[in-house]
């Protein structure tokens, strides 16, 4: 099945504190589309980058983290 990612919209969202102090809030949302079968959208808050390129690449990161385990997870999944 190939599958589509693109960015649907990066929020910035206000300020975290972190331990560095206050650092830059963001929603990056991410639309998947696969061959007519199966569409889902992906909402990821995260904190720290200063910038919106930044932001979205940080969320595409924590993304293909997400996919790979979710991967794993449905090849060891059993009935």
């Amino acid at each position: 099945m190939t599958v589509q990612i693109t960015i649907k919209s990066t929020q910035h969202t206000g300020l975290a504190i972190s331990t560095e102090g206050s650092v830059a809030a963001w929603q990056v949302t991410f639309e998947l589309d696969g061959d007519d079968s199966l569409h889902a959208t992906v909402s990821i808050p995260l904190a720290g980058p200063p910038t919106h390129h930044e932001a979205q690449r940080k969320g595409l990161k924590i993304l293909q983290f997400f996919l790979n385990d979710a991967c794993e997870a449905a090849n060891k999944y059993e009935f």
